[in-house]
């Protein structure tokens, strides 16, 4: 893991204290404030291992690392592109740890259908943005913006995802 990742996750850490709705294995809870966890460079790690483990040929694979007033942070291994999808109420922060993928952001939604939690997916986005992500790659999808990722065939890419003002999960 890069020095830059591991300082990304360190900040995050200290960012985001909350009290804990619930809280995975794949945390460590230390001495500090309640709602502090420190998720170790190690711990990552193996996480991701456990997702390349179970990926085969699904499209996506997640872990739940922590879900808390406001905010949750998962662990994301895709397969291979995502759906197009907007969120209408929530915000991504994505951060790129292993693998590489292209992003669409913004444009417009091919064949949109509403779900729950306030949002739609679509077959793909006309226009929009794209931009390569690599390790170590931050990004910020804010509410309303149509986003997908596009994988090349055989490759897998993996991030941790902060989605901020989430939806209740149902």
């Amino acid at each position: 893991m890069t020095t830059v990742l591991r300082t990304i996750l360190t900040i995050l850490c200290f960012c985001l204290p909350s009290a804990v709705f619930g809280q995975s294995s794949a945390g460590s809870a230390t001495d500090g404030p309640l709602g502090h966890v420190l998720w170790s460079a190690a711990v990552v790690d193996a996480a991701a291992d456990r997702l390349e483990q179970t990926l085969g040929d699904k499209a996506l694979v997640w872990e739940t690392i922590g879900n808390y007033p406001g905010h949750s942070v998962y662990l994301v291994l895709r397969g291979r592109t995502s759906r197009a999808e907007i969120h209408e109420t929530e915000s991504d922060v994505q951060i790129s740890i292993r693998g590489k993928a292209t992003s669409i952001v913004g444009g417009t939604l091919v064949d949109a259908e509403s779900l729950p939690r306030k949002q739609r997916r679509g077959t793909s986005i006309e226009g929009g943005v794209r931009q390569d992500l690599t390790p170590g790659d931050i990004m910020h999808i804010p509410p309303g913006a149509p986003h997908q990722l596009l994988l090349g065939p055989n490759e897998d890419y993996l991030y941790l995802l902060i989605k901020i003002d989430e939806e209740p999960l149902q």
